[in-house]
């Protein structure tokens, strides 16, 4: 073989292998793109799952326990209003008297709303924090939420007992002051929860 043989058979591997390489190189970065491009959508599918959880679980705190709860909020400090409105002044019991005080006609009022409006209302929302604590948001159970619950179940014992002829020192008015810290968490609670809901429909229609 001459040495021209020789230089063609050298050009000839040459060239073969530059195809080869080109061959290796071409599959390697289309492979690699692949893999990129596979990690990203099952990211954007993780990212996806969770805005889907979330969301669910927002949908269900706003739809089965702060939206009703708030909503009986609103709905007993308006009749409350009224019962105000028809007493002509802005407390039931004034500070210097007690229930037995007031006037026959004022009585009736008072004890009408409190045995129809007012421990049944309070009831509800009772059995709406039963059913739904799972809901609680961020599974943190404030304080108010506690004294909520002593003070409906508190007057609704008490109220029972006078209604059955069990003695006892009500006069339907429970001592304990309502706690107006209750109706702030779950205002403010709810409107966080819509804000978050907000945020998530935005997300995921851009994901």
């Amino acid at each position: 073989m001459d040495k021209t043989e020789i230089i063609f058979k050298i050009i000839e591997i040459s060239i073969a292998f530059i195809g080869l390489v080109l061959v290796i190189f071409g599959w390697i970065v289309p492979h690699r793109n692949s893999i990129k491009t596979e990690k990203t959508r099952i990211q954007n599918d993780k990212e996806l799952e969770r805005i889907r959880w979330k969301k669910e679980l927002i949908d269900k705190q706003i739809s089965n326990l702060y939206g009703p709860m708030y909503a009986l909020i609103i709905e007993g400090e308006v009749s409350f209003s009224r019962i105000l409105y028809q007493l002509g002044r802005r407390c039931v019991i004034p500070r210097d008297k007690s229930f037995s005080d007031l006037p026959e006609d004022e009585q009736k009022i008072w004890k009408h709303y409190v045995d129809t409006y007012k421990i049944e209302n309070q009831m509800k929302m009772v059995e709406i924090m039963r059913d739904n604590l799972h809901l609680i948001y961020n599974s943190e159970i404030p304080t108010c939420y506690k004294e909520f619950l002593d003070y409906s179940l508190g007057w609704e014992m008490l109220d029972n007992q006078k209604r059955n002829g069990v003695p006892n020192y009500y006069e339907y008015h429970y001592v304990f002051n309502y706690p107006t810290e209750f109706n702030h968490y779950i205002g403010t609670t709810l409107q966080t929860l819509l804000e978050e809901q907000g945020k998530l429909l935005k997300q995921s229609e851009q994901a």
